[in-house]
């Protein structure tokens, strides 16, 4: 019988404080503030309805923009960076399964993009919603952040052991996949991580542009991914020569 791959917490501590301690999590932080800087211009301004005005930023800003750069950066630096220094070699050696160091990687690295994610996106909608702030309106797209995160998170940590520049190739697949393709071409929403996240996020905001599935279905399309993308990930550290 197979085991369900399990988190480490030894490894879990210690990747969270590596990536929530350095430069590039100051650096994301600050990305992750753009939300907020938009609602409080909007709240200045006051030119479009709140609830529009919010359904625009969930969707233009916050899920494919914000959240999938936070989450890929974040995801590819919880194995890349150890890869690029050789101390992957240490944690490679230990007898922990390979699949449970991969899942804990991600864990980390998910727990650290929410770290940044979560603030950003309740008080932007707080802010942008005012009196018409409503628990659906702000819970809808916080679970579309967190589910959207998490498949960054697992994509990113595979893409960090099947290539050198993982950065790079998820920043293209943001700006001309997510963001240029897929926008326009309906097919093409099929293969975005950030369009599943609109699914599930028009639940409870209105005028959100989303695939037409349900949310349901498209938490089981993210979950899916996801599982793909950490058994892949396991797969490349066991059968491929590091760093």
């Amino acid at each position: 019988m197979i085991s369900a791959p399990t988190v480490s917490m030894p490894v879990f501590g210690l990747t969270l404080r590596s990536l929530l301690g350095g430069k590039k999590a100051l650096s994301l932080g600050l990305l992750a503030t753009l939300p907020v800087i938009a609602a409080l211009v909007f709240a200045a301004a006051g030119d479009l309805a709140p609830e529009l005005f919010w359904a625009r930023l969930v969707q233009r800003l916050l899920l494919p923009t914000v959240t999938a750069f936070v989450a890929v950066v974040i995801g590819a630096s919880a194995i890349g960076d150890e890869r690029e220094d050789g101390t992957i070699l240490y944690l490679a050696a230990t007898p922990l399964p390979r699949a449970g160091l991969v899942l804990t990687k991600v864990m980390a690295s998910w727990t650290a993009s929410m770290a940044l994610l979560v603030p950003s996106a309740l008080i932007s909608g707080i802010v942008a919603l005012g009196s018409d702030a409503s628990a659906s309106l702000l819970l809808w797209p916080l679970v579309a952040v967190a589910l959207s995160a998490f498949c960054y998170c697992a994509a990113a940590a595979w893409l960090s052991l099947a290539i050198r520049r993982p950065v790079v190739i998820g920043v293209l697949y943001i700006l001309l996949w997510e963001g240029s393709i897929a926008t326009f071409a309906a097919s093409a929403d099929r293969f975005s991580i950030a369009a599943y996240g609109r699914a599930i996020a028009v639940e409870g905001v209105i005028d959100v542009n989303a695939p037409g599935v349900s949310a349901v279905v498209a938490v089981i399309v993210l979950g899916i991914v996801s599982a793909v993308a950490i058994w892949a990930a396991a797969r490349r550290m066991v059968r491929t020569e590091l760093p």
